[in-house]
């Protein structure tokens, strides 16, 4: 056997010391579809890997000297997006006001934006270029249930008129049409459905003004974003909302015709419910070799930057979590995925290439395989240790290298060289959760997550 340590593999130190790790592949944004329709690219066409933070309270949480500070951290953890507030209600020190005071408006909510608050939101936006980040941006976030309570502003939208959540739009649409690192996000943990007529008349207004930067939407846990927004035009990528068993609403994303582009928008947070760092990594494995195109993590207290309320206690030092172990084992997901050929993935529905050893569907016990179109590698997550099954049968060759890949630290243990026409057994040798990956010899990789 020979033992690899992933180039991105971090020390465990705190949040104030700097990660040796390779920052993020640079994108050329905005982004957009894919001619497949089963990702999104960069401007040069380079398919973009989702590894997200949800950031929540960024833009008004924390000074511009501190969200630096953070990006450039996400940024060498292997990090490619955050997804951002542009309006906190409550969880902020100041909230609604920012960092430095600053409400975001001087009067009737959307229809009197403060310059001062909004040219610190745009400094973020900008920070997050320089570090080669995408921002997935609500333009306003609605609250659980559409409810103020959770830090939502679902009351105000219902209190405006239509005419003015246009207005609104168009000064988001003229004022951030030039950020290309844009995603914009609609909705907020909420069924959207009340308040919709509200949210097309400032989709439309943004629309009317900034046509470069695609949209995505966050609805009610468990309710993808096309569900109630079907057949509208401007939204461009689905998302997923669970809390667990992601695999389930990822296999019914992956099925929708004619095709979208999905990511996991929410899911289980770090540090909440005592749920286990094998727990946090699953739903990213499961997302991706179920046809998504990438997870944004999410941890307590950083998501609030140590105002995140009750969810949290006791843990309100948001630095202390920037090396988390679910911190690190995102920058060791997006090492593996980039390593391969990801973009070409198609899921293993049938049993086709994982033909034993799957475990029970609608359990945690369940694992999801993934073969690449092009016939390069076969990648598997195994949530606990078991006796599998692989048939080779899909990639090109007569001869496949095999794998064993450690999500928790980013090391590679190869296994062996196979014939790919005999269906092969393999199992870990060891506790914990594994990703199995399988390549045709014929296409020279180097270890997984190099």
């Amino acid at each position: 056997m020979v033992l690899v340590l992933s180039a991105l593999l971090l020390s465990c130190g705190g949040g104030d010391e700097n990660p040796t790790s390779t920052p993020a592949t640079a994108y050329s944004y905005p982004l957009a579809v894919a001619p497949t329709a089963r990702h999104v690219v960069d401007q040069s066409a380079k398919p973009f890997f989702l590894v997200g933070d949800a950031a929540w309270s960024l833009i008004a949480a924390v000074s511009d000297e501190d969200a630096e500070f953070y990006l450039e951290n996400r940024k060498q953890h292997g990090f490619t997006a955050v997804l951002v507030n542009l309006l906190e209600r409550k969880f902020a020190p100041n909230a609604p006001a920012n960092f430095y005071g600053f409400t975001a408006f001087t009067g009737k909510p959307f229809a009197t934006p403060r310059e001062d608050y909004f040219v610190h939101a745009d400094n973020i936006v900008k920070l997050a270029a320089e570090k080669g980040l995408a921002v997935f941006l609500f333009p306003v976030f609605l609250g659980y249930q559409c409810g103020n309570d959770d830090g939502g502003w679902c009351a105000e939208v219902k209190q405006a008129s239509e005419s003015e959540m246009r207005v609104w739009g168009e000064y988001l649409g003229s004022r951030y049409a030039n950020y290309d690192n844009i995603v914009w996000v609609i909705g907020g943990d909420t069924d959207p459905t009340p308040i919709k007529s509200k949210l097309e008349a400032m989709i439309d207004g943004i629309r009317s003004r900034d046509m470069r930067h695609p949209f995505t939407v966050h609805n009610a846990r468990g309710v993808m974003a096309v569900t109630p927004w079907s057949g509208a035009d401007w939204l461009n990528i689905n998302s997923t909302y669970t809390e667990g068993l992601d695999y389930e609403q990822a296999h019914a994303a992956y099925k929708i015709s004619p095709a979208k582009p999905f990511f996991l928008i929410e899911s289980q947070y770090e540090n909440v419910k005592a749920r286990d760092a094998q727990a946090i990594r699953a739903q990213s494995y499961w997302t991706v070799l179920s046809g998504g195109f990438g997870h944004i993590f999410g941890n307590c207290p950083l998501w609030g930057f140590g105002f995140a309320g009750a969810d949290c206690a006791p843990l309100t030092d948001w630095r202390a979590q920037l090396g988390s172990p679910g911190s690190l084992s995102m920058q060791h997901f997006g090492a593996l995925f980039q390593s391969r050929h990801w973009q070409t993935l198609v899921p293993d529905t049938s049993g086709n290439v994982l033909m034993a050893g799957t475990g029970t569907f609608g359990n945690t016990d369940y694992a999801s395989a993934a073969c690449t179109a092009d016939g390069t590698s076969i990648i598997a997550y195994l949530p606990s240790p078991r006796v599998i099954t692989v048939s080779g049968a899909c990639l090109t060759g007569s001869s496949m290298t095999a794998w064993w890949y450690d999500p928790s630290n980013g090391m590679a243990t190869q296994i062996g060289t196979f014939p790919t026409d005999t269906p092969q057994h393999f199992s870990p040798s060891a506790s914990g959760d594994w990703v199995l990956v399988v390549d045709s010899s014929g296409a020279s990789f180097p270890a997984p997550g190099m």
